[in-house]
């Protein structure tokens, strides 16, 4: 009975397989499918410079503090690229208690105020006042901003350029040693 069965299908594939060239010397079917097909676009990465360092500038002796707001003469600013199209922007700052000098000689910085700052660069190279903003990156250590902040209803960044601006205060002792101090600040950007 198996022998029986399995020369039924060795007949029943032989009669298949020459049935198929007969069918194809006729007429000659043709057909015609679909096939999904998607692409995904990545949002152009960030890149980032640094335009101008956060300086005091000169100090002189016995002065006891002096201070520099954002988006003016000695402030610090950083340019990116890559922020048109983009949902949300969130922005912190890595910011050190104090700037190092001579022989490990400290002026304590304070950075306590509205001494943050952001703005949409538009297709002049200019800030976009409208869009310009300031805050406390010490009680607001992430801002996040977005750009129906500046106009209601609008969900993305009409611009690809955006500046970061810091500023802050030095509070050097009345008998500060002379020299150069320095320090370091970061920003990081998280874009949505």
């Amino acid at each position: 009975m198996v022998l029986r069965s399995l020369r039924l299908c060795a007949i029943l594939v032989l009669a298949c397989s020459l049935v198929a060239p007969l069918g194809a010397q006729g007429a000659k079917p043709s057909s015609t499918g679909g096939l999904l097909t998607s692409l995904t676009i990545l949002a152009a990465p960030l890149s980032a410079v640094g335009v101008n360092p956060l300086a005091f500038g000169v100090i002189i002796p016995g002065t006891t503090s002096v201070t520099v707001l954002p988006r003016t003469a000695g402030g610090g600013e950083w340019r990116i690229q890559g922020i048109r199209n983009r949902k949300a922007v969130d922005i912190s700052f890595t910011l050190p208690a104090s700037l190092t000098g001579p022989s490990g000689a400290t002026i304590p910085l304070s950075f306590n105020g509205n001494y943050a700052g952001l703005c949409e660069i538009d297709n002049s190279g200019q800030c976009d006042v409208s869009s310009y903003t300031t805050w406390n990156p010490v009680t607001t250590p992430t801002y996040n901003d977005t750009p129906s902040r500046v106009r209601p209803g609008r969900p993305r960044y009409d611009f690809d350029e955006y500046a970061v601006y810091i500023g802050g205060e030095a509070l050097p002792a009345a008998g500060q040693r002379a020299g150069r101090y320095t320090g370091t600040i970061s920003v990081t950007l998280v874009v949505n």
